[in-house]
């Protein structure tokens, strides 16, 4: 049947975006990554920038080593994982998208622009299956940004219980959540 064989169709290619949409959100969180305060200090990446196009995939946030030469991070719980995810990948009329329009990072990814123009587009079932395969996406990263309500990337100093700063001798560098699974 012709009708049907158009939702596959259409099922197919919003997949297929999704996915690209997924993959670039891993590039623009390496490219998003923040540098230290002075330009001569350069990134706290430990990549090379020539290498940053090739190595910022999603099995770079796979892996439990991170590519930073300074960090601080912080194993969050289930609720906090979920509350990055939800910054990350909002629903398009959240508080957490109004938050991240006015916010720094998440207006200038690529990722995110497209993201939200897919999803500003879609029925909510739509969206909500989009978001559940993300989400399990999502859930195979080691690590992801430690976002705040208008931030992807912070990097203050941070002195409460259950950050670890790398090395021990630093203070602040970018704040990374730590799946806790």
């Amino acid at each position: 049947d012709e009708a049907e064989d158009d939702a596959q169709a259409l099922e197919i290619a919003i997949n297929q975006k999704v996915a690209k949409i997924y993959e670039q959100f891993c590039f623009d969180v390496i490219e998003k990554a923040p540098n230290r305060k002075s330009k001569q200090a350069g990134s706290y990446l430990s990549i090379p920038l020539h290498r940053r196009i090739d190595l910022a995939r999603p099995e770079l946030l796979m892996a439990p080593a991170l590519p930073f030469q300074q960090v601080q991070y912080y194993r969050c719980s289930t609720e906090q994982w979920e509350k990055h995810f939800n910054r990350i990948f909002p629903m398009p009329s959240s508080p957490e998208a109004a938050q991240n329009a006015a916010g720094q990072n998440f207006p200038n990814c690529t990722y995110y622009r497209r993201y939200m123009a897919l999803a500003s587009n879609l029925q909510p079932s739509s969206l909500n299956k989009i978001r559940g395969a993300l989400k399990v996406e999502f859930d195979k990263l080691a690590w992801a940004p430690y976002t705040c309500t208008d931030r992807m990337w912070g990097t203050g100093a941070k002195h409460t219980k259950g950050w670890t700063v790398l090395p021990r001798e630093a203070k602040g560098g970018p704040m990374i959540a730590i799946n806790p699974r």
